[in-house]
């Protein structure tokens, strides 16, 4: 494949679980508004309503999904296309990513699925996915940047 479809890939890819991650987060959240050991329930005095309590934890999250995706996750965009860019064409799967990147796919993975067993309250749960979503969203937004840029 060529430089500019392997960097729309890795967008594809990033868009994809994000927007799983995304979905699962708010999913938890709203589903965490009716359970009373949530945050949001514990909060309900300070922000009036169990609702409006996980209307604050989804715009917390977000917020922190965005700087995360444009401060962190755009130092990652960067160093992959790099990476992608300098490799001869037409370019194997298995150059693509380093050893490494994989490394801290699985080890995210690993943490994600350790969640499921932690006594750890479901909006908050619902809050890491939302902010981890929505960094990789913005993440994405930045591979296709770069892939527009790029000719084939």
């Amino acid at each position: 494949m060529t430089h500019r479809r392997w960097i729309f890939l890795s967008g594809w890819i990033w868009f994809f679980v994000g927007a799983m991650l995304l979905y699962k987060g708010l999913h938890f959240i709203s589903e965490a508004t009716l359970q009373t050991d949530s945050l949001s329930f514990r909060f309900r005095d300070v922000f009036g309503s169990t609702q409006q309590a996980a209307t604050i934890l989804i715009a917390t999250a977000l917020l922190v999904g965005f700087l995360k995706g444009r401060f962190v996750f755009s130092k990652t965009v960067q160093r992959m296309t790099a990476r992608i860019l300098s490799l001869p064409s037409p370019i194997q799967w298995s150059k693509v990513y380093a050893p490494s990147y994989w490394i801290i796919i699985g080890s995210m993975m690993g943490i994600g699925m350790l969640f499921r067993f932690l006594p750890i309250p479901i909006d908050l749960r619902g809050w890491i996915d939302t902010a981890v979503g929505s960094a990789l969203l913005n993440g994405a937004m930045l591979y296709f940047r770069v892939a527009k840029r790029v000719e084939n």
